[in-house]
């Protein structure tokens, strides 16, 4: 005759066995995602560009903004793109400089501009009152805006709500209809996971990978350019807002507004983006009212930085006056 005790023992041993890993490792995860923070082992990267540029500062309640500014004229501001600096417009600052003044800057959670209001939400309203403050501060009433990724939808957003401070208007491979990212942004929504996967991906061969895969052309991503890349993301406000913006940016309100958007846009996409299809440009194109639409053959999600010719020129063309 078989005891019930002795058939339960084997049972509670496997729970107390299961408990024992599962445990640890969950306190091991929620300790990584919540306390643990990787070094910021890009502060003490100088930056070559920079110390070329001259980088300049603007002093606000939101934040301390970080910008690069060259020429005169009527101002173009140019928002540095998603996840980098100041360094992802490295090629149209002096070409868009010989006719206008042009701002290049980092807004909260970008590059290397550092917050100084701790409840800065990163959501669509935080970053379009931080374009806001950012041109107050510098007292630019009105401007041609244009935005890459991530930041092509802040603009948009910006020139939406306030369409009198906008002249014009650039998308490149610009975020801002109601469509899914990728796999391994959409991933970043999962919580404790998207702490550590940001946390993780801040070593430099990775920033590398994440690089490459952006461009068509590789022997863009140069030494230098990766460094300069690679340094603000490992700052930990910066690694912090990557994984929230991506859960808080509410795109189905741009795209929306997108038929009540006049102001004149530049569509300009990289025919091999693998991060925003380019089947979402013609979508812009059939929702925009007032567009220009250009799709570059051979270029990937940066065209600015892969095809850097073609993109200032068809920039220089529609900012002329």
């Amino acid at each position: 005759m078989v005891r019930l005790d002795d058939t339960a023992r084997p049972a509670r041993k496997r729970r107390r066995w299961a408990l024992a890993v599962a445990v640890p490792l969950v306190a091991a995860l929620l300790a990584g995602a919540y306390v643990w923070q990787p070094a910021e082992e890009g502060r003490a990267f100088r930056s070559p560009y920079l110390a070329q540029v001259g980088s300049r500062h603007a002093d606000t309640p939101i934040a301390r903004f970080h910008y690069v500014r060259a020429g005169s004229g009527t101002p173009v501001i140019l928002l540095s793109p998603g996840g980098t600096s100041v360094i992802g417009w490295k090629d149209q600052l002096a070409a868009l400089a010989r006719d206008h003044t042009v701002y290049v800057v980092d807004l909260p959670g970008q590059g290397y501009t550092r917050l100084n209001d701790p409840g800065f939400a990163y959501d669509l309203d935080a970053m379009v009152a931080a374009v806001g403050a950012f041109m107050d501060a510098l007292g630019v009433r009105r401007a041609a805006l244009a935005g890459n990724s991530w930041s092509g939808g802040w603009a948009l957003a910006f020139a939406q709500r306030h369409p009198d401070r906008v002249s014009k208007l650039a998308l490149l491979d610009a975020t801002g209809l109601d469509e899914p990212g990728t796999l391994m942004w959409e991933s970043l929504k999962i919580p404790v996971f998207g702490e550590l996967a940001v946390k993780l991906s801040t070593g430099r061969a990775t920033v590398r990978g994440l690089a490459e895969g952006m461009m068509v052309d590789k022997g863009r991503v140069t030494e230098q350019l990766l460094d300069e890349w690679w340094a603000p993301m490992t700052f930990h406000d910066n690694i912090r807002a990557t994984y929230l913006l991506e859960r808080r940016l509410d795109w189905a309100v741009t795209e929306r507004a997108l038929p009540a958007t006049r102001i004149p846009t530049l569509v300009l996409w990289g025919g091999q983006d693998t991060v925003q299809p380019v089947e979402r440009a013609h979508r812009f194109a059939e929702l925009l009212p007032d567009d220009r639409l250009v799709i570059l053959d051979g270029c990937g999600h940066a065209p600015q930085l892969d095809c850097p010719e073609p993109v200032n020129r068809h920039l220089q063309s529609f900012f002329a006056n």
